[in-house]
């Protein structure tokens, strides 16, 4: 179990270790397959949708966070976290204009948070480290859904513990539609041809439990990789279009995207929506908390494997004996992709165009500066009773932040806001910038300019989070806090319950 404080280690407490490498003719030649790959194929676990129970434009749901037992591993049955009786969560789906009320149930034996990632709401119902919910409690969150379309997510957020309790598994898909994504000619019907994919790694001892101790610096990286909580996933289209939402809810991993053929797919979607048009790639990356939306095509009855690869310019961190092993030169078979029988219909062209790009005027604007370095934020460490920042306007803002590692890769994430990149410098690696986002990757020496838009729900007495997404940097403290007032406003987080992490 991890401390509740952040602990400090030196930047580089062990070698690099070793790449992991995989039998078979892309995972390797080393002759043995790793765990969990073993037989068959297994059918992709579908989240389902969560029961919601609707009246006028008010939507609730319940989630109940317990401890189950999963089948992540063909030949072992593994104690795990999860929602309402399953590992990881149902997707939550709603409309935009629908009030939502959250009834979130804490079964576990210990305090925890839910956090509703990428959500614009008020940061009383943010559901980070302030709203803990103890065991046997129920927190009942409850906003107006005001954001375009998009995959959104939800994750624990409780201050030292964020990395434990994802890796355990409490986390699912929150979708957001609209009236602009209802018109859209791209694959739409849940679990059919508009397919979650939830990437996350794990360590597993001998039993098959999972392996939950902290490596210094590397946290809970793992080295056996799943989708939608198993390993050797495959899914058999009935479509000859599909639509995969991607998210990595892995705790530190980086992964590098691709088919098994190299062949070209479009990319819809970026963290906080739709792209302005259909963007055609033959790799993506993906940082934590990152999400992204494409669309595959596939002929009758082919097999296609989609991949993590390495990266092969190893996210320009050093390659040498000192220097962590990130995993960015491990490769993983994710999901087999299967073809429709011969004769299904060939879909469509793609529309050429999807939304409208959001207009964030920046002229003028307030401008801060976010320097990340090991575990901190601008020197220093998370504290829960500190407000880092205070916003008393309505207007965009210009966030520039900087990885100032030479050797460390980060990323960083806000909280009620999407961002545009205006720019990007110090590395020449392919990272994902484009459409609304929320988190952005940073390899080491890089900096960003982002346009933040915020969502409107000034309250001086409760804060929202900015952070580094790879959880155990976050968890060490690499996190700072804002609070948004009205003009004239200072924040003061006086003694609401949990502003002292209790």
């Amino acid at each position: 179990m991890m401390n509740s404080q952040p602990v400090r280690f030196t930047r580089r407490t062990f070698f690099r270790g070793a790449a992991v490498l995989f039998a078979g003719a892309f995972l390797s030649a080393c002759g043995t397959t790793p765990r969990g790959y073993h037989g068959p194929r297994r059918a992709l676990p579908i989240p389902p949708l969560a029961d919601a129970v609707r009246e006028g434009s008010g939507v609730t749901f319940r989630l109940d966070a317990g401890a189950v037992d999963a089948a992540i591993l063909p030949d072992a049955t593994t104690p795990v976290w999860g929602f309402n009786g399953a590992h990881l969560g149902p997707t939550l789906r709603v409309r935009r204009g629908e009030e939502v009320t959250l009834q979130v149930h804490n079964g576990l034996s210990e305090m925890t948070t839910i956090h509703w990632h990428g959500m614009k709401l008020p940061a009383e119902m943010d559901g980070g480290p302030h709203q803990p919910i103890e065991p046997g409690e129920t927190w009942a969150p409850r906003f107006t859904v005001d954001q375009p379309a998009a995959t959104l997510w939800y994750h624990p957020h409780p201050h030292g513990l964020t990395g434990l309790h994802a890796y355990r598994g409490l986390a699912g898909l929150f979708y957001v539609d609209d009236a602009l994504s209802d018109g859209l000619n791209l694959p739409g019907e849940y679990g059919v041809d508009d397919i979650p994919v939830i990437l996350m790694d794990h360590k597993f001892h001998e039993d098959g439990t999972l392996d939950d101790i902290e490596v210094p610096d590397l946290g809970l990286k793992g080295d056996v990789a799943t989708v939608n909580g198993i390993t050797n996933a495959g899914f058999t289209a009935t479509t000859r279009r599909v639509r995969l939402r991607l998210l990595d809810a892995s705790t530190m991993r980086f992964f590098n995207l691709r088919f098994s053929d190299g062949r070209t797919f479009h990319v819809v979607a970026s963290d906080s929506g739709l792209l302005p048009e259909p963007v055609p790639v033959e790799h993506l990356y993906l940082s934590p908390g990152e999400r992204t939306e494409i669309v595959v095509d596939l002929a009758p009855e082919e097999e296609i494997m989609l991949e993590a690869a390495a990266f092969p310019e190893n996210l320009e961190v050093p390659e040498d004996e000192y220097a962590l092993d990130f995993g960015l030169q491990d490769r993983f078979e994710l999901l087999q992709l299967t073809g429709p029988p011969e004769g299904t219909a060939v879909p469509g062209a793609l529309p050429a165009q999807l939304a409208p790009v959001p207009e964030l005027d920046v002229t003028d604007a307030v401008e801060r500066e976010f320097r990340l370095n090991t575990f901190e934020i601008n020197g220093e460490l998370m504290d829960m009773t500190r407000v880092d920042v205070t916003i008393d306007h309505d207007r965009p803002e210009v966030w520039t932040v900087v990885n100032e590692n030479s050797d460390w890769i980060h990323n960083f994430h806000i909280h009620n806001a999407f961002f545009h990149v205006l720019s990007v410098a110090g590395t020449q690696a392919p990272i994902w910038t484009q459409g609304p986002k929320d988190t952005v990757a940073l390899p080491p020496g890089t900096t960003v300019r982002l346009a933040v838009s915020f969502g409107q729900y000034p309250d001086p007495e409760w804060a929202y989070m900015y952070h580094c997404h790879m959880l155990f940097h976050e968890d060490q403290g690499m996190m700072g806090q804002f609070v948004m007032v009205e003009p004239g406003r200072e924040a003061d987080l006086g003694e609401v319950y949990g502003h002292t992490g209790h």
